[in-house]
């Protein structure tokens, strides 16, 4: 949604400037301190890719990767990696909308959009080389970074579980053993964003050992405030509501952090290069908030409430938020309503209530230490990766976006890990190029969640009541891989490679329905000590376990020193599990499957005019079975819903990537890029209308599966309801647009003995989507969105200083992030990061 606002500085609008810094417009990866920001004059140089564990040229890894270095991420002052979203085809990087630490990313269309831990990510996430096993805080520091490799499609073979739709690898600067080097940056933004950051380098022993320090403070205020609405009562039907001026215009969501990451790096001898890091997160910010997705249920608006849809939230209970609806009440429709054309009521879907029960403060402590090694032979290189890791998060959540104490919630979640990885990389002859390793994998987690709810109905405002739960797992998996490339001539290579994967899942435990009474009762305490309650119930042990065959099989084709073409097939796989926050024991004890993906690719990586020109594409056809669809659907238990998850779905998807680099003149380099994919169910057979008092489906789809019966009890009286399996194979896939495309450039030139000066813009674009994880009404669809960046800086002649100034999303195009339906008690959403603009300044010393 377009929404207009004062303009930025004269400067800004002066400047329409934009970093657009793509990878090939940076120097090589190896080259890291007082490094200009500026691109290359003469051609386009390529940053040197790990994508198959070994150093090579973004242009010769026979995949589709979209690679950035250091300074291109530096050029679009990025602090995470929800920043590059759209950087790449096909590409969305994003946060899950009431968890603002947790990503979302999907890849053609393939994604995880939730933060349960249970649930496994569809797109494999490495930190120098550690894979992050569960997105709830996986948007990672981008400060002091080597480069950021996005491959994109199935990667089972090489980098296994839960590469399922792509892998994400991120690798941060090792020590230098050969130079003194610093870097201090500040940046000021809105709203009220503060970011410092320091970065020193020391070598103690020349060429032998070093040491370095990456540091980052930040602080941002929140881009909501308070409407200070208070709800006084209902007098004859009618909603009476002051505005509380203590409340009104309170900046709400603000966040900050501080980041350490100490690494040592030791070189004793040509051969072994040791490197230890160690990662520090200390974060406190306040509670997140919602927009309350009401629609009137007393108008037609409200489309099929009373009929179908109705377990899906669109405020089909009445009597939950009577006081809060339109035309008298709270809610606002900011974004429009798909079903009836209605383009929204234009109200600011940044203002709205918040009021935790238990305070507002969010915690996030998090510790990492990693050691990589490589030991370099005649044969080749051994490579080690070993991860310890620790977190303890408290997130507390005001859903219901009132000012009211109506439906908040607390996670308490602890979680550690520790795995390894083995490898060993090989021309193991003038026609064998291989890759064997090993990998192994135990974690752990514990979570605890309070929800504050209404009391019995009619339901009361501010008097509520407070339900506790708990579950947890452990996990261990370990892996053997390997993949070999045979030279047939020196043009054509013949790939083939397999990864046997072995999962357990066990010590799996759910207590439900534990009733707390709220006095007395503090969530910033240990939660692990809080009383269970006398009518709750006990959910495990349980475990299961599963394995894997992952192979690929393809054909390289070198036809010139510039033209690469490569064809595959390749497999993986997403992991089973149990759905461990289940409110019954049925649900609890059914395991769901894993989910798999044949990918059938072909492609093309070509530079022209004496490197002047890249050009690379792709095209791609995907078979996904078994996918694992999550539904939140009533349940006779104290919430009245829970989340279930079965391989109720297979799907098809094909498409074509394309992307474009080009230096015309010296100092000017465009770039643009598109995705294009084409998803759609094959077959998705389930009950997503939740219980119903009749074996026939309410939405009157085709019966197309089993029918199974559910005892409840309303109103006092024990009744039989009915799950009944529909055909739902037209709806959309969630987060799966047709069109991903960035279109910018960048032009730098010199100001005589002043320095010099860049100049840039982009425009990005994403094509209308559906964005919950049930996509079944019109009101959770996303528009199309556009946003365009700019940007301008000025670099000393000696390239030791830099000033810039910079704004995203300056048109303002703000529209759905993600809309969640909580049962049949309503539904909350957000949107989209409006616009920001501020001014970055560094030095290197």
């Amino acid at each position: 949604m377009s929404r207009s606002k004062p303009i930025v500085p004269l400067a800004m609008a002066l400047a329409m400037m934009g970093g657009s810094a793509i990878a090939q417009d940076a120097a090589p990866a190896e080259k890291q301190e007082n490094t200009s920001l500026f691109s290359q004059r003469g051609g386009i140089e390529t940053v040197v890719s790990q994508a198959q564990k070994r150093e090579e040229s973004v242009q010769e890894v026979p995949v589709p990767v979209t690679a950035f270095s250091g300074e291109a991420i530096e050029r679009k002052f990025a602090v995470n990696l929800e920043d590059l979203n759209k950087a790449a085809p096909a590409v969305q990087l994003q946060h899950v909308g009431l968890f603002h630490n947790a990503s979302a990313f999907t890849i053609r269309g393939i994604g995880t959009s939730g933060i349960e831990s249970f649930d496994d990510p569809h797109t494999a996430l490495f930190i120098d080389g550690v894979y992050q096993a569960r997105n709830a805080w996986a948007l990672s520091n981008l400060l002091d970074i080597e480069a950021v490799e996005m491959l994109r499609g199935p990667q089972g073979t090489i980098y296994g579980r839960n590469a399922y739709s792509g892998a994400i690898t991120l690798r941060t600067k090792k020590p230098d053993t050969s130079e003194y080097a610093g870097k201090a940056s500040l940046q000021y933004g809105n709203p009220g964003k503060l970011i410092v950051s320091l970065v020193g380098n020391l070598p103690v022993v020349e060429d032998k050992f070093a040491m370095r320090l990456a540091t980052q403070f930040y602080k941002d205020d929140g881009f909501y405030r308070n409407n200070g609405i208070v709800v006084d009562g209902v007098v004859g039907g009618q909603t009476i509501t002051h505005i509380d001026p203590e409340l009104e215009g309170q900046r709400i969501q603000g966040n900050k952090y501080v980041y350490f990451r100490p690494s040592f790096r030791f070189t004793p001898n040509d051969a072994l290069d040791v490197t230890i890091t160690g990662e520090v997160i200390r974060q406190r910010g306040d509670g997140t908030v919602s927009l309350n997705a009401q629609y009137d249920p007393r108008t037609p608006s409200n489309g099929n409430c009373g009929g179908a849809y109705t377990s899906v939230g669109f405020n089909c209970n009445k009597s939950v938020f009577e006081a809060l609806y339109p035309p008298n009440g709270l809610s606002v429709n900011p974004f429009g309503d798909g079903l009836t054309g209605d383009k929204g009521d234009g109200s600011d879907p940044f203002r709205v209530g918040y009021n935790l029960p238990a305070g507002n403060d969010s915690d996030l402590n998090s510790y990492n230490l990693t050691m990589n090694a490589d030991y370099t032979t005649d044969f080749g290189t051994f490579s080690f990766t070993g991860n310890y890791g620790w977190q303890r998060s408290v997130i507390l959540t005001d859903t219901d976006g009132t000012n009211q104490d109506i439906f908040s919630s607390g996670r308490f979640e602890d979680y550690k890990t520790y795995q390894f990885e083995a490898h060993f990389v090989s021309d193991f002859s003038e026609t064998i190029d291989m890759i064997a390793g090993v990998f192994y994998l135990w974690d752990q987690y514990h979570v605890g969640q309070i929800l504050w709810t209404p009391g019995q109905a009619p339901f009361v405002l501010n008097e509520g009541r407070m339900s506790y739960f708990q579950n947890g797992q452990d996990r261990k998996t370990w892996a053997a891989y390997t993949q070999f490339e045979y030279h047939v001539t020196d043009q054509l290579s013949a790939v083939a490679g397999v990864r046997y994967s072995w999962e357990k899942k066990y010590d799996i435990f759910a207590v439900p329905n534990t009733s707390v009474a709220s006095q007395g009762l503090d969530p910033n305490s240990d939660w692990s000590k809080f009383p269970i309650g006398p009518n709750s119930v006990f959910f495990g042990p349980q475990e299961d376990s599963w394995d894997n065959f992952a192979p690929r099989v393809g054909l390289n084709y070198k036809v010139t020193d510039d033209i690469l073409l490569f064809a595959f097939w390749q497999r993986a796989y997403k992991s089973g599990g149990f759905v461990n926050n289940a409110a019954t024991i049925t649900t609890f004890n059914d395991p769901f499957g894993e989910e798999l993906i044949d990918n059938f690719e072909g492609g093309f990586k070509t530079e022209w005019l004496d490197s002047r020109l890249q050009l690379n594409g792709n095209i791609y056809y995907q078979k996904l079975k078994g996918l694992q669809r999550q539904i939140i659907r009533p349940a006779n238990n104290l919430s009245g819903q829970e989340t279930y998850i079965s391989n109720s779905a297979d799907a098809r998807s094909y498409g074509f990537e394309l992307e474009l680099v080009a230096v015309p003149v010296d100092g000017l380099t465009l770039n643009a890029n598109i995705g294009y994919n084409n998803i759609k169910y094959t077959n998705y057979c389930a009950d997503l209308d939740g219980p119903e008092n009749t074996p026939v489906p309410a939405s009157g789809r085709a019966v197309c599966g089993s029918t199974t019966a559910v005892p409840a009890v309303i109103g006092g009286q024990a009744i039989t309801q009915y799950l009944v399996e529909a055909d739902y194979s037209d709806l959309p896939l969630a987060f799966a647009p047709k069109v991903i495309a960035n279109l910018g450039f960048t032009y730098d030139f010199p100001i005589g003995d002043m320095g010099n000066i860049s100049l840039g813009a982009s425009a990005g674009y994403t094509s209308k989507m559906a964005v919950t994880a049930v996509p079944i009404n019109p009101r959770t669809d996303r528009r199309p969105l556009l946003l365009l960046d700019a940007q301008i800086s000025w670099e000393s002649p000696d390239s030791k200083y830099r000033v810039s100034i910079w704004g995203k999303n300056l048109n303002n195009d703000i529209e759905r992030l993600s809309v969640t339906p909580v049962s049949s008690l309503f539904a909350f959403e957000q949107g989209t990061q409006p616009r920001t603009y501020g001014i970055t300044m560094t030095a290197d010393f």
